[in-house]
Parts: structure tokens; C-alpha cells; sequence
């Protein structure tokens, strides 16, 4: 178990890790399978990443097993924002692409350009502030909405997860 302080916001992460015994990348609700569970510390509404990345949060768990709802989960949203700007947005996942995500509720007088990074907020207790996510891929604002919609291109490769940490 690795521990971190956050002297800024006063929050302690305890990271746990693991192996992923199971994972899929090709569904509407993908599912994650960690060889972790309560047993080793594991406990619902924990959020796994990795070196690269967000990757899910733990939803059950056994004495030994974990199972988490990936990233790539119609009912998993990130509150996450734009690295440089500051700007909160929400990540969700449109079930098209295991490569990309989708950013809200960004509004249109925000300067935005391809390659800006992408962080978690911090305005949660399952993730950590400014955890990486991605780079916008590209935006538009669709027809009838009032704000961007911002492709972003994940940096974890979800089709080649072997270890994380939760």
C-alpha cells in the first residue's frame, strides 16, 4: 500500500495494487475484474487508475475479488477540467470508441484547442485532483446546445490494462 498526502486540500489516498483478471472494451457497460478484494483493502467507490490514467471505480467486492465499472460505462461521469483554463466539465462515455470520451457542459467562450490536457477535478472522494485523463481531440458545439462537445482521447489504453492501482 502506497499513501499520499495532499497538503493542499488536506485528503490522504491510500493506492492499492492490482491485476486485472478480467476486462472488456467492446460493450455499452464495460466491467473491470480485479485480483484484489475486501481482504486486501478494497471497498466500493474506490477509484483505480493508472501510471497514465483514470481508469473506473469498484462497485462490488468479494473477500478476494474486485469488480469496478470501467471508464467505458454508459453510468460512469468524471467531474474533470481543462488543465490549463480551469474550466469543470463532465466526461462520460457515448459507447462508440475505446480510445475517446466525451467532455461537457464547457461554454463557448472558452478558448479551446487540440492537445489541451485534461484532469480530474478533485471535487470528489474518489479521485484525486489532477489525475490524467486525456487531450482534447477536437469540440464542436452540436446543433441546438449551449455548450462545446469535447472529444477526448484517453491516455490508459483500456484494451491493454494488466495492472492498477486502486
Amino acid at each position: 500500500i502506497f499513501t499520499f498526502n495532499d497538503t493542499l486540500y488536506q485528503k490522504q489516498f491510500s493506492y492499492i495494487n492490482a491485476r486485472v483478471i478480467n476486462n472488456s472494451v467492446r460493450n455499452r457497460n464495460n466491467y473491470i475484474t480485479l485480483n484484489k478484494g475486501r481482504r486486501h483493502g478494497i471497498k466500493p467507490d474506490m477509484g483505480i487508475i493508472t501510471p497514465q490514467g483514470v481508469v473506473g471505480i469498484v462497485k462490488e467486492v468479494s473477500a478476494n475479488f474486485s469488480a469496478a465499472l470501467s471508464l467505458l460505462h454508459s453510468d460512469m461521469q468524471v467531474s474533470a477540467r481543462i488543465q490549463k483554463n480551469n474550466h469543470l466539465g463532465t466526461i462520460l462515455w457515448e459507447g462508440y470508441n475505446y480510445e475517446s470520451v466525451t467532455m461537457l457542459y464547457i461554454p463557448p467562450h472558452v478558448a479551446l484547442e487540440k492537445g489541451d490536457t485534461i484532469v480530474t477535478s478533485g471535487f470528489s472522494q474518489i479521485f484525486p485532483e489532477g489525475i490524467f485523463i486525456g487531450t482534447i481531440a477536437d469540440y464542436e458545439i452540436r446543433r441546438g446546445d449551449n455548450f462545446f462537445t469535447i472529444t477526448v482521447d484517453l491516455a490508459t489504453n483500456f484494451n491493454q490494462l494488466n495492472y492498477v492501482s486502486v
